[in-house]
């Protein structure tokens, strides 16, 4: 009987490893699975305010462009009947 009971304690004894074993094998995966889902959305983020700042600088050289492109002395802005533009 002593040694039906011993042999039925190290078979559960190995079943018990294993799940445990299993169990740690799932956790971990979970880990990792969040742990590379929160940095891709980092990655993500930062893609994303990488291109806000590019369009940025984009609207800013069209302005500085438009700028230049208009002045007042070139007869486009004497056109005004009121000379608004040209107050001197």
């Amino acid at each position: 009987m002593t040694g039906l009971l011993t042999t039925l304690i190290s078979d559960a004894g190995g079943y018990l490893i294993a799940a445990g074993v299993g169990i740690l094998t799932i956790i971990a995966t979970y880990l990792r699975g969040r742990a590379s889902g929160a940095q891709r959305e980092r990655d993500r983020q930062v893609a994303k305010e990488r291109d806000s700042y590019a369009r940025h600088i984009e609207d800013i050289e069209l302005a500085a462009t438009a700028g230049r492109a208009v002045r007042p002395d070139d007869g486009g802005m004497q056109s005004d009947p009121n000379n608004r533009d040209n107050a001197r």
